[in-house]
């Protein structure tokens, strides 16, 4: 049994702490109430409670050391969370980041010693929090950890074992390649989804199909800068895929415009424009939808 400390209680960190207290010792931190009993459910089914401690940053000095530190806070939290923590990782530990789009793995490579084993998590799980303190369970997907740093790619089974209570988890050598496929996926839905308030099945309208190509070709041939393996047929095909599996769902980015929250766009079309001007690679449909996002949420 590990102790394991989720940093972020958003819908996958609460799902992610129903799964593993199953098998571990988990805390969550938040910054919200940790007297309230957070619950999860699933298909409409009775709401278990998540058997995970919730704490707060300032009651980490009188904990036990945790084993396993995974962040679930968004892209753009996550360089000023580790800051938060950083002075609580052990000499051995593992560090797991997840969250949608690129960025943050180089960084936090640089801030670990050779005994912290660095990994990153991509999930297709879905979910939403029907209020503050309930999770609702709302898709399954396969999650996929693999190693970031040298100490983590020799590891990263491992780890996968460690946190097998995780539904459908795998262990990947190259975790930068699906990083990578999942941000085509999360380019095609998230920015749409929230630039026209819709929910994700309503993409495979007609109407979308040029600007979804248009947005794919783009980051596909920043991979190819990249020499990573993608093709446009594959990341349309995954895009398709996934909206049709959470064809009632309502994306993060939709969640986070209507409800007036920094968005993670930096993260996902951002990214793409950012790589664009350092290969030299036109992204003129990434860049708008980069500004037009930003003009929604400030609009909001």
């Amino acid at each position: 049994m590990a102790k394991i400390l989720i940093i972020g209680d958003g819908a996958i960190g609460l799902l992610l702490a129903h799964f593993l207290s199953a098998q571990h010792s988990v805390s969550v931190l938040t910054r919200k109430s940790t007297s309230n009993t957070r619950f999860y459910s699933s298909d409409n089914s009775a709401s278990q409670k998540i058997n995970a401690s919730f704490i707060s940053l300032n009651e980490l000095n009188s904990l036990p050391k945790f084993d396993v530190f995974l962040f679930t806070v968004k892209a753009f939290q996550v360089q000023s969370a580790f800051a938060q923590i950083k002075q609580f990782l052990p000499q051995h530990c593992s560090v797991v980041l997840s969250h949608n789009g690129m960025g943050n793995v180089e960084q936090l490579k640089c801030e670990l010693n050779e005994h912290q084993a660095l990994y990153f998590l991509t999930t297709s799980m879905a979910g939403f929090k029907s209020n503050q303190y309930i999770v609702q369970h709302t898709g399954n997907g396969q999650s996929i950890i693999g190693g970031c740093n040298n100490l983590g790619v020799k590891n990263s089974k491992i780890m996968a074992d460690q946190l097998t209570a995780i539904p459908l988890l795998n262990a990947s050598m190259n975790i930068e390649q699906l990083r990578f496929n999942k941000l085509l996926v999360n380019i095609a839905i998230n920015p749409l989804s929230a630039l026209h308030n819709i929910k994700n099945g309503q993409l495979r309208e007609p109407q979308y199909c040029s600007i979804i190509i248009n947005l794919l070709t783009e980051a596909c041939n920043i991979a190819k800068a990249k020499n990573l393996d993608v093709t446009l047929i594959d990341a349309l095909s995954s895009a398709y895929d996934v909206m049709a599996r959470t064809a009632e769902n309502f994306s993060s980015m939709q969640q986070d415009v209507a409800h007036n929250r920094a968005t993670e766009i930096m993260a996902i079309c951002g990214y793409i424009s950012e790589q664009g001007k350092l290969y030299n690679i036109k992204t003129p449909f990434n860049d708008e939808l980069l500004v037009k996002i930003a003009a929604k949420k400030s609009a909001v």
